[in-house]
């Protein structure tokens, strides 16, 4: 038998290719004239029942009797959803999710996609500032991994990457002082 008709190998590659994306289809696309927080949230009354996709990054987390409402600040999306790296927002929406969430998995800081119905308008502060949260109703949503930057970087700068793109080596375990010293372990 060939290696590669065995039933195990088969399933495994069948398998692996099954969770390239576990990423549901509404966070992934956005729906037709997907408005912004800033429009729905200056004229509220047009865009209520609109299905919406937005994302940031999480405020807060409040977990209610049979209900979760989460603040997210609203950032641009990226590839497949994801809230995009930067430094602006659209606003500030609250999602309401129709479950418990645990806020120490969905901790402050946090990057969220939700895709749902624009329900209402709801008057909260921020510190003394009164403001006009879009309220969501979530059919979908999507909590991203965290990114570990320090670990990418000290990938990089160890040379487990390789020449040219080692600093201090050729590659993984030279030790060769090319070009600027040696490898750092």
């Amino acid at each position: 038998m060939h290696p590669f008709t065995s039933p195990v190998i088969l399933l495994t590659i069948l398998a692996l290719s099954g969770c390239a994306s576990n990423i549901p289809r509404e966070i992934k696309e956005a729906p037709a004239g997907n408005p912004t927080v800033s429009e729905v949230r200056d004229d509220i009354d047009r865009y209520t029942g609109s299905r919406v996709r937005w994302g940031g990054s999480i405020a807060a987390v409040e977990n209610r009797e049979n209900e979760t409402w989460i603040e997210v600040v609203a950032l641009e999306l990226a590839g497949y959803g994801r809230p995009a790296a930067t430094d602006s927002s659209y606003g500030r929406f609250l999602v309401r999710i129709d479950q418990f969430i645990d806020p120490q998995i969905y901790a402050k800081g946090r990057e969220l996609t939700v895709a749902g119905v624009v329900e209402s308008r709801i008057v909260r502060k921020i510190g003394e500032h009164p403001y006009t949260y879009p309220l969501i109703r979530a059919s979908s949503y999507h909590l991203w991994p965290q990114y570990s930057t320090t670990r990418n970087a000290d990938l990089y700068y160890r040379g487990y990457y390789g020449w040219p793109y080692s600093r201090y080596g050729i590659g993984a375990g030279y030790s060769y002082p090319y070009p600027y010293g040696y490898y750092l372990h």
